[in-house]
């Protein structure tokens, strides 16, 4: 069943271009579950703090040294006990890790009782790249003769990224309360039958929003 195939709990009309109309975004969307404590994992300047209501307590964790934790999630576990956090975060993070699937699991273990994560589909942004004349020069891909600070580890499509989470939280013990696509749609690429061969799913779906439940929690 594809991900827009449900009723949404979380929704919201804003959409986002950038680190800043994102933060409205998740505080928006998902404003009935970030009003105690949050970890925000891959909080860049923790934009996403200034939206969250009175009272929320929020860390921030990232790689920059302005946030409240600096950590390299490559290399460190996060340094708190299990169940620390009523929400943690990681909106377009997962993507950039070697060790994905061990954070993953890290953020469900540091959960008290919900994960937002979000996954990019990068099969789409290159086919938007290459339909625009940009494939040579991709953000988070290529072969750039110095290594770059920030770039993807990994290229899957929507589905991959769907059945990663659903997977992956289920060896956690963690149920998918929604699953969600932001965004869809690519250009057509038609065979000989005329076939559109980038009709599937796998290609057209945007990015790809969980919020994962530990049982019993509400």
């Amino acid at each position: 069943m594809s991900a827009t195939a449900h009723a949404l709990r979380y929704s919201c009309a804003h959409r986002y271009h950038d680190r800043a109309t994102k933060a409205r975004y998740i505080a928006t969307k998902y404003a009935d579950i970030l009003r105690a404590s949050v970890l925000d994992v891959g909080c860049d300047r923790a934009q996403l703090a200034a939206h969250l209501p009175r009272g929320a307590t929020y860390i921030g964790a990232d790689m920059n040294d302005t946030a409240d934790l600096v950590i390299n999630l490559d290399r460190d576990t996060l340094p708190f006990l299990d169940e620390s956090f009523d929400t943690v975060v990681a909106a377009d993070v997962l993507e950039h890790l070697d060790r994905l699937h061990a954070v993953f699991d890290d953020l469900c273990r540091v959960a008290r009782r919900h994960v937002i994560i979000s996954l990019p589909n990068p099969y789409r942004s290159f086919i938007l790249a290459a339909a625009e004349g940009k494939a040579g020069a991709l953000k988070y891909y290529g072969l750039p003769a110095h290594p770059p600070a920030d770039r993807h580890r990994w290229f899957f499509g929507a589905r991959q990224a769907e059945a990663f989470i659903r997977q992956r939280a289920a060896h956690n013990g963690f149920a998918v309360e929604q699953l969600d696509v932001e965004e869809h749609g690519c250009p057509e690429w038609l065979n000989e039958r005329g076939d559109n061969l980038f009709e599937d799913w796998e290609m057209r779906a945007g990015t790809t929003w969980a919020v994962l439940r530990r049982p019993g929690r509400h």
